[in-house]
């Protein structure tokens, strides 16, 4: 498992610095700007909700039912707005790397996810 870890995150990494993912974002004007705000956006409130489910209610409160009963409605919201998010980033980066995209974020996404499993919580 640790290995699939470390393989995601240096992956992930190969594929930030290959692509010059941070200064397209800023600087490159291909990008749509106001799409990828919006799916910027949608993808910080699924963070933020995953944040508020697994550590706040999870570690600090000492709920570890939490799925089972507090806040249902949460986790479909979580992932529509996951989903639309992702639709609308990939939209905003389509003309810089065309059909790359979807394989560069899937990879950056990864990387995120596996590095999350990382932290010691």
């Amino acid at each position: 498992a640790v290995v699939s870890t470390q393989s995601t995150g240096v992956s992930a990494l190969m594929v930030f610095n290959y692509t010059d993912f941070l200064n397209v974002l800023v600087y490159d004007g291909r990008v749509n700007r106001g799409l990828l705000k919006i799916g910027s956006s949608l993808v910080g409130v699924n963070l933020l909700v995953g944040v508020y489910l697994v550590v706040y209610l999870s570690y600090i409160r000492n709920k570890p039912d939490w799925t089972n009963h507090t806040h249902p409605a949460l986790i479909p919201v979580a992932t529509l707005c996951a989903c639309v998010g992702l639709v609308l980033c990939t939209v905003a980066l389509w003309p810089v790397w065309g059909f790359l995209t979807l394989p560069i974020l899937f990879t950056l996404f990864m990387g995120l996810v596996m590095l999350a499993t990382l932290l010691p919580v």
